[in-house]
């Protein structure tokens, strides 16, 4: 597997000609992502799906146009059922399958929302461009490695265009629900009128952004991504830029000690709180006043998910209180990469130092799977996943 050159913990989109799925994945694929990549768990729905990629000019910008090309059997529409059974053809992709799920169902409650009704189908929603474009895109954040995802906002343009129930606003009911659900910036648009900038995917896609933080540092590189029309009068594309952090990050410690609740709960309150999509969990042994022994809980977040943290730890331990301090948090560079072995496929986390590599390590659930379904020892796995990443070519 080729390696990517981007090792940035956070990305930064401009989404000037609005957002849509393919806009984004072809921004990635400018930006450094291997399109081999994005093939292979294709191939695990249908060994048929296969795209095309060329550059373009939209405006003055060089973009990466993508074009999916889909057998016979999937130019077709799809139930929200049948959308959702394609997640499990690639349920061994573990961020992309989870983040898959949410996706669809997010699109389908809100497309359900909008027309009042449990029964209501995706409509145009239902083509196989959906989870073309959802699957894709979270492939790429995960073959980047990325750790915050930050945009511009999107622009709300003027006008009509026409679907399946007939007109409706340039910004589709879907999308403006979309919108108004998961907090999405806005701002006003001339640009384009009677033309749909932002389609639902796109929006839905933002699930995991910053809607509110702000980014500062500096730009390694940059990438276009461009809209299949192409317009006179503007640039029909994104941009996507790796962002170099030039100061530590600032992240909050929240902490609570326990001396009076079963440590059997530890691990589910854990396992609560990562769900949440903080950085870091963990619990240690300590001794108390009186020497009583206790757990204390520390979580690494960030501010906005403070509030939700301590109402976890208020409703799911015994603990009368908690506290929060500020810390800084240098994360090295790395990258998650695949090999595959006689036992199956593993990812590694690889870190870097200037570029070169310094150290890689199997993840431990791609491990443990393994050894549970061959009845080898853990150590024979993680081995086997280091040779072969030592063969790969450098």
């Amino acid at each position: 597997m080729k390696e990517s050159s981007i090792n940035s913990r956070s990305l930064y989109f401009n989404f000037y000609s609005g957002v849509s799925g393919d806009m984004l994945i072809a921004s990635l694929i400018d930006l450094g992502v291997d399109p081999i990549v994005l093939k292979k768990i294709l191939f695990k729905i249908d060994k048929k799906i296969t795209f095309e990629i060329k550059k373009v000019k939209r405006g003055v910008n060089q973009c990466t146009l993508i074009k999916p090309i889909f057998p016979n059997g999937l130019n077709k529409n799809f139930n929200w059922s049948e959308i959702k059974a394609f997640g499990k053809l690639i349920k061994s992709e573990n961020y992309v399958f989870k983040n898959f799920i949410e996706t669809v169902e997010l699109l389908e409650s809100s497309e359900k929302e909008v027309h009042n009704d449990s029964n209501t189908e995706p409509h145009e929603l239902g083509n196989f461009d959906t989870v073309f474009d959802i699957v894709c895109f979270y492939k790429c954040i995960e073959y980047l490695n990325v750790e915050n995802l930050y945009y511009s906002g999107i622009p709300l343009n003027q006008g009509e265009i026409h679907i399946d129930h007939g007109s409706v606003s340039s910004v589709a009911p879907v999308s403006l629900n979309l919108i108004k659900k998961m907090r999405v910036n806005i701002y006003n648009s001339k640009k384009n009128p009677n033309f749909e900038m932002s389609t639902p995917t796109g929006i839905t896609l933002l699930k995991n952004f910053n809607h509110s933080g702000s980014i500062s540092g500096f730009i390694k590189k940059i990438g276009y991504g461009a809209g299949t029309k192409d317009f006179k009068d503007s640039s029909n594309s994104i941009s996507v830029s790796s962002i170099e952090s030039n100061n530590y990050e600032k992240l909050k410690v929240i902490e609570t000690n326990v001396d009076d609740m079963s440590p059997e709960y530890i691990p589910f309150i854990i396992e609560k709180i990562l769900e949440l999509g903080v950085k870091d969990v963990w619990a240690q042994n300590i001794i108390m006043k009186k020497g009583r022994p206790a757990i204390k809980i520390s979580v690494l977040s960030s501010n906005e998910l403070i509030s939700e943290v301590v109402d976890i730890l208020k409703k799911e331990t015994s603990t009368f209180g908690v506290r929060i301090s500020t810390v800084e948090r240098q994360a090295f560079d790395r990258k998650i990469e695949q090999v595959s072995t006689k036992y199956g496929e593993i990812k590694l986390k690889i870190k870097f130092d200037s570029g070169n590599i310094i150290g890689a390590y199997p993840e431990y659930e791609d491990c443990k799977n393994l050894s549970k379904v061959h009845n080898i020892p853990l150590k024979v796995i993680f081995d086997e996943a280091l040779a072969q990443f030592n063969k790969l070519p450098r």
